[in-house]
């Protein structure tokens, strides 16, 4: 019996050590036990649906180049509106959900997804691959600590889309180079019964800080140091333009009927409710579901007064690795792909990848629209060119909290509630009270 257990024994011993060695022939474990050559799935996470984004066709190309990776795009709203992207991406992440590539559409909600460890540096992948990633790409997010957590896609840049068609109707040229005292009066002369002539939307950190952004430097809430910069002359004056633009010269749509009547941006400008709207050229494909029957005019951002340099406001979406990604270095590849080769195949928005060419990218901008003659290509040019970019920081994770005291403020003005006076004082001392209770 003991002859006969001891030969079953070192059978069943060959037969685990052959199969074991027949397994490691064939494939190779990865760290989480899968076979490396078995095909993974990055979630990856974002808020343009695919009729703006084009990321069927897209993601198809990079998994016919790359097959043992496969995309799931995942679009969290359906209304591409990333201030709602930003509350499911927040509810995702606090139920632990997996997620490999989160898509940003700018530095403060970047910053405090940092600051709650959301997204990993990619440092290593940067490092490993030896780039300079501000050699490569325009508009870089500043690093953290040394370290930087994504990399930008799109080059987007503060400018003023104008309807032509009510140019031409009111005798006027489109600007080429103007001021906010020139804004004025436009928004005064293309105001009819029929539409007003500009449209503010209710985002306080841009349409309330409109000269704030004209600025070379210094144009958040908060300044580089974290300290307030509440108390910057051209915040007032930003708050002042818009009251007498909606309240006191009626050529604006009032801040009551946005709020009331839960307007959108893009509404107001496609249906011709409004002829202007102080926005960002992500605007050039970024339509929604309206196909606009009129051409569209490009104006740079206004200047503060007419002897000062052109400045504008420049960033746009960044992508950033998942800190809960397993395949963090397959994410890095199809980001660096996203965010290079990937975005000049898609046709949709203005890469910040340096070795893009500008003219053949709008031109691909615009034939990829529903209606490309609706874009007046030079006017669209000179918008993007004539301007200098404001010196950009990434924040303190708090500046979120100081614009939120900041848009109470704001409403409050604007509603007609409190003075101007009053309102700047609740402002700067509120802002303060962040700054104090955080550093």
């Amino acid at each position: 019996m003991k002859k006969i257990s001891w030969f079953a024994l070192i059978g069943m011993l060959l037969m685990v050590f052959l199969a074991a060695c027949s397994g490691n022939d064939e494939t190779s474990s990865g760290e989480d036990g899968s076979s490396s050559d078995d095909q993974i799935t990055l979630k990856f996470v974002h808020w343009i649906n695919d009729d703006v984004g084009k990321w069927e066709s897209l993601i198809a190309k990079y998994e016919e180049e790359n097959p043992n990776v496969k995309i799931e795009s995942m679009p969290l709203v359906e209304n591409m509106n990333s201030e709602d992207y930003f509350k499911q991406l927040d509810l995702m992440a606090s139920a632990g959900e997996k997620m490999d590539l989160v898509m940003f559409s700018n530095m403060n909600d970047w910053v405090k997804r940092i600051d709650a460890g959301l997204v990993a540096p990619i440092n290593e992948y940067l490092d490993a691959e030896g780039i300079d990633i501000n050699e490569v790409y325009n508009n870089t997010y500043p690093a953290i600590d040394g370290n930087y957590y994504g990399l930008p896609m799109k080059n987007v840049t503060n400018l003023v889309m104008i309807n032509k068609q009510h140019l031409d109707e009111a005798g006027l040229e489109i600007p080429t180079e103007w001021t906010w005292e020139d804004y004025q009066k436009y928004a005064e002369q293309l105001t009819t019964d029929d539409h007003y002539g500009s449209y503010l939307h209710s985002w306080h950190n841009t349409h309330s800080s409109l000269k704030l952004l004209s600025k070379p430097e210094n144009t958040m809430i908060l300044k580089e140091d974290g300290s307030s910069n509440a108390d910057d002359p051209m915040l007032k004056a930003s708050l002042e333009l818009r009251n007498q633009l909606e309240n006191a010269d009626k050529t604006s749509v009032p801040f009551t009927e946005i709020l009331s009547q839960k307007l959108d941006y893009r509404q107001q400008f496609f249906s011709g409710e409004a002829s202007m709207i102080p926005i960002a050229s992500y605007m050039i494909t970024e339509w929604g579901q309206f196909t606009p029957d009129f051409e569209i005019a490009w104006a740079p951002w206004p200047k503060n007064s007419a002897d000062d340099e052109a400045y504008s406001a420049m960033g746009g979406d960044l992508v950033s690795v998942a800190q809960n990604s397993e395949h963090k270095q397959e994410a890095y590849d199809f980001m660096r792909w996203l965010t290079t080769e990937g975005i000049v195949e898609q046709g949709v928005w203005v890469p910040s990848w340096k070795e893009a060419d500008l003219d053949t990218v709008l031109e691909k901008l615009a034939s990829g629209t529903e209606n490309p003659d609706a874009i007046d290509m030079e006017s669209l040019k000179n918008a993007l060119t004539s301007v200098q970019p404001s010196k950009s920081f990434a924040p303190p994770s708090y500046v979120t909290e100081a614009y939120t005291e900041f848009d109470a403020e704001v409403e409050l003005y604007l509603l007609g509630e409190q003075d101007l006076e009053t309102t700047m004082q609740n402002i700067q001392e509120k802002v303060q009270a962040v700054v104090d209770a955080n550093q």
